[in-house]
C-alpha cells in the first residue's frame, strides 16, 4: 500500500499506470482488480509478481512526473494465501518494500490468510474507547437514567467506530443464527442492554426493536 504525500487533486489519471496489466482475480469470472484508491490511499493487487511490479515501476515514474513522494516507508506488500518461505521481493524507486503479514486499508485490518476475525476484533478497541467516554459523560451530567439521551451519545459517538467492512465481507456473519457472533456486536449489545437497564439473557433482537436498531 502506498501512501502519495501531498495529497493532490490532479491524481485521478493514476490509473494510467494499471493499463494492460492482469490484476488480482476477483470470484466473478474475467473481471480483475489491479489497483483501489481513495484520496491518497492507494492499494495495488495482482497475482503474477512481474505485474505488480510493473504497476510500482510505473507508480514510481507517475509520482516523479507529477511532482509526488511515495512513502515507501509506510508502502507494504502482504502475500495473500501465500505458503512459500521465500517470496518476490519488490521495490519501489530503488528502495525494497517490506513483506507484512497484514496492512491496513482505510482503517480495515487485512491479513494473509483472509480472517476477516481479525478485522473485526481490531475495531473493538476503538469501540469500547467510545462506550467509556459516552458513560463517563453520562456520569459528569446526570444522564445515566435517561435511555433515549444514552442512545443518541452512542449513535453519535460510539457507532460510527464501529463501522467496519468486515461485517458485510465477513459472510460468515450473514449466515441465519450467526448475526450476532461478531465480537463488534457482542460489546455492541452489552451496551444498549446496559442503556436499556434489562438482563443480559434479554433477546438481542427485542433489544435492538427497542432501541430502533
Amino acid at each position: 500500500m502506498d501512501s502519495l504525500q501531498p495529497a493532490s487533486l490532479y491524481i485521478n489519471d493514476v490509473d494510467c499506470i494499471a493499463r494492460d496489466v492482469h490484476g488480482a482475480v476477483t470470484g466473478i469470472a474475467d473481471v480483475r482488480v489491479t489497483h483501489m484508491l481513495y484520496a491518497d490511499d492507494l492499494s495495488l493487487t495482482a497475482n503474477e509478481p512481474d505485474q505488480l511490479q510493473m504497476v510500482l515501476d510505473r507508480l514510481s515514474a507517475y509520482a516523479l512526473r507529477k511532482g509526488l513522494i511515495v512513502k515507501t516507508s509506510k508502502s507494504e506488500v502482504v502475500h495473500f494465501n501465500s505458503r512459500r518461505t521465500r517470496v518476490p521481493v519488490f521495490t519501489l524507486g530503488g528502495s525494497q518494500l517490506a513483506n507484512k503479514y497484514s496492512f491496513k486499508y482505510l482503517g480495515m485490518i487485512f491479513t494473509k490468510t483472509h480472517n476477516m476475525d481479525a478485522a473485526a476484533e481490531h475495531m473493538l478497541t476503538p469501540f469500547m474507547a467510545g462506550c467509556r467516554r459516552i458513560r463517563q459523560f453520562a456520569l459528569e451530567h446526570r444522564l445515566t437514567y435517561r435511555p433515549h439521551s444514552m442512545l443518541w451519545l452512542a449513535k453519535g459517538h460510539a457507532l460510527p467506530a464501529s463501522i467496519d467492512a468486515s461485517q458485510l465481507w465477513g459472510t460468515r456473519y450473514m449466515k441465519q443464527g450467526a448475526e450476532m457472533d461478531c465480537p463488534l456486536q457482542t460489546v455492541h449489545m452489552c451496551l444498549l442492554q446496559g442503556i436499556l437497564g434489562v438482563m443480559r439473557t434479554t433477546p438481542n433482537w427485542s433489544v435492538l426493536r427497542e432501541c430502533g436498531q
